[in-house]
């Protein structure tokens, strides 16, 4: 599991690669032809032929040049589960990284050729040649081609006995347990060219205590001839406890060779756990609790905790068996009054234990808070809160706390201790408390360490005798001559529960107003009872919960109607004992008040209004008239609406 390829790293010491570019190596009936030294473009064709008293002519074998891929994407289809072993390997992040790095490192891609029959197939490296009779001799050509396919001058020429042969079994299997590692050795002969000698390195097996045997290297550790026949395996994936290891060779062709003798091991353990750390006290009455980080450690143990009055006159030792790992605390129950040093020391299963941490202080103190205040009895006045109460019957007494809330939370509002029974709120900043709100006012006892007793507590509400805010904006608009609509904003109090509305104005308005009244949610109002041509004065006010009516606001309309009454018909004006006297028809209107008279001294000019008021009669007589002069007469009604004017009526000359 650790014998993953770093090839960048392992270069120096890879075992020496024959000189021979071609190894073939038979596998049942089948001749793995092996190229180690393959040119840096083109590929390979196989030819074969049987080795006998008469040997026959070379029969091709490939149907096309064997060649690596020159896509990426078709590469790690090649190399299939092997793809991420050769990404390691090479130490590419991606496959276009492994294509590059495999075309320009002949050396990494020699050891996966090696290593993977994949890697040497996706490679270009291998052609696995079937139909061979097993005992049989027969004799290969390997001719190598261009970037084109055809074939080169480039060729190898070998023979091959077709008998499968086991790899030698590895010999001298020796192990050493360290601390966290185990390290296992063996001997194998060093390769000294032989036709039939195919291993390229070992698989370490190995069996945890009376478990199976199981292999853990999921890649050969590789046949390193440059430190001789010696080769090793660094185990550190274990933990504790007896192990056997066993070795195997491995071939070209996966053959594996017989294992060997099983080698025991152990480990030893000689490293002391770190030492705990974050150790913390909780004081207590009578109590000193003490708490640690749990160990980190995979074989810790347990603990010991070591108390002393003095750091310089020793610790003594607290526990008699070790204290659990996972149960990092410790009660130790002690006289109040005393200061008190702890240290904790981390023992593992091995018995190893660490140096003691750092020791940390407690002062255990009383902890029993004194019996509450009685009879509390709470007072208003002003938007204050008086409250007095009994005193504490605590024969350790130190003085009382006050605080007031809304509900089941409070602020606290003494800053010191009161020594007093006696205490008065008046609010932020002494501007007093809000009218109409509830409060909850406690009252606690504390001892001389400030242990604080049970609250006695009250409930008072602060009388609402404030009016609430008045609306932002009333307005008062004339909707078509049909009704006047209201409208208002929220008042900004809360507890806003009505809206008065009080009207003024109109001709039966004597003095006395109309009040309309509206809930908190209303916003307007539509006065379907007014007349036209009269101005109306709304006076709007805010009404609390508590009976409190803001300031008013008002707005005025004058409502009328905005379509005119009919002209004036035959209107005629003439000269009657030196005056004009101007007549006309009588208009018909419900809302009609008089009729204006109107003169001008040509037919179409400017005309010049003669009546002060609207005339209530038919008939309209003009001191400074003469003859020559033009008249018109309009009708009013009650909005000032005035209609179109009459005919022109002339005053004829005698």
């Amino acid at each position: 599991m650790r014998a993953l390829l770093f090839l960048c790293l392992a270069a120096p010491a890879l075992a020496q690669t024959p000189a021979s570019p071609v190894r073939l190596v038979p596998v049942g009936d089948t001749v793995l032809v092996y190229i180690l030294q393959v040119p840096s473009d083109g590929g390979f064709v196989v030819y074969r032929r049987p080795v006998t008293a008469t040997p026959a002519g070379f029969e091709k074998r490939t149907v096309a040049p064997v060649s690596g891929p020159t896509d990426p994407a078709a590469l790690a289809g090649r190399l299939g589960p092997d793809l991420p072993m050769a990404l390691r390997a090479v130490r590419a992040v991606d496959e276009d990284e492994l294509m590059r790095r495999l075309r320009s490192d002949r050396f990494a891609s020699g050891v996966l050729t090696l290593v993977s029959r994949r890697a040497a197939s996706a490679l270009g490296r291998l052609y696995a040649d079937g139909g061979a009779v097993r005992g049989a001799d027969y004799e290969y050509r390997v001719v190598f081609t261009g970037t084109d396919g055809k074939e080169t001058t480039r060729s190898w020429t070998g023979r091959v006995h077709v008998v499968d042969v086991a790899p030698l079994s590895p010999s001298g299997l020796t192990t050493t347990g360290a601390d966290h590692e185990i390290r296992v050795a063996w001997r194998y002969p060093t390769y000294l060219g032989a036709p039939t000698d195919f291993t390229i390195g070992f698989h370490v097996y190995r069996a945890d205590g009376a478990g199976a045997v199981h292999r853990i290297t999921a890649n050969p550790v590789l046949r390193n001839d440059a430190n001789g026949a010696a080769f090793s395996f660094v185990d550190r994936d274990v933990t504790g406890g007896a192990y056997a290891y066993q070795i195997t060779a491995v071939d070209l062709a996966g053959r594996e060779s017989a294992p060997t003798a099983a080698a025991p091991a152990h480990l030893v353990d000689r490293t002391p756990p770190a030492i705990p750390v974050e150790l913390a006290v909780r004081n207590g009455n009578n109590v000193v609790d003490i708490t640690w980080r749990m160990s980190p450690e995979l074989d810790a143990a347990g603990y010991h905790i070591e108390r002393s009055l003095d750091v310089r006159r020793g610790f003594r030792r607290l526990d008699r068996a070790l204290i659990p790992v996972r149960r990092p605390v410790w009660t130790d129950t002690v006289p109040g009054g005393h200061q008190y040093f702890y240290r904790i020391i981390a023992v593992d299963s091995s018995g190893n234990a660490s140096a003691p941490s750092n020791p940390v202080d407690a002062l255990p103190v009383d902890h029993t808070p004194p019996p509450p205040p009685t009879a509390l009895v709470l007072t208003t006045s002003r938007h204050r809160i008086t409250a007095r109460w009994g005193p504490s019957t605590s024969g350790d007494f130190r003085g009382y706390y006050v605080y007031r809330g809304s509900g089941s939370a409070g602020v606290r509002l003494t800053g010191r201790p009161l020594t007093v029974t006696q205490f008065v709120d008046s609010g932020t900043a002494g501007r007093g408390l809000t009218p109409g709100g509830k409060y909850l006012i406690r009252v606690t006892a504390l001892d001389s360490t400030f242990n604080e007793s049970a609250p006695l507590e009250a409930w008072i509400t602060i009388p609402d005798d404030q009016p609430p805010t008045p609306p932002s904006a009333v307005a008062a608009r004339n909707v078509a001559g049909r009704y006047v609509e209201v409208s208002w904003s929220a008042s900004g109090s809360r507890d806003v529960q009505t809206y008065a509305v009080t009207r003024a104005g109109g001709p039966a308005d004597t003095g006395s107003r109309a009040t309309h009244r509206f809930p908190a949610a209303a916003r307007s109002w539509r006065d379907t009872a007014v007349v036209h041509g009269v101005r109306y004065t709304y006076r709007l006010t805010a009404i609390d919960s508590a009976g409190n009516v803001s300031t008013p606001r008002a707005d005025s309309v004058l409502f009328r109607d905005f379509t005119p009454p009919p002209a004036p018909r035959m209107a005629a004006a003439r000269v009657v004992a030196g005056v004009v006297e101007v007549r006309w028809e009588r208009v018909v209107g419900l809302e009609l008040v008089g009729y204006n008279v109107y003169r001008s001294s040509l037919p179409t000019g400017a005309y010049r209004k003669l009546t002060r008021a609207p005339a209530s009669l038919l008939v309209f007589t003009d001191s400074t008239g003469r003859a020559g002069f033009y008249y018109t007469v309009r009708a009013v009604d009650r909005s000032g609406n005035e209609s179109a004017p009459s005919p022109v009526a002339p005053v004829a000359r005698r």
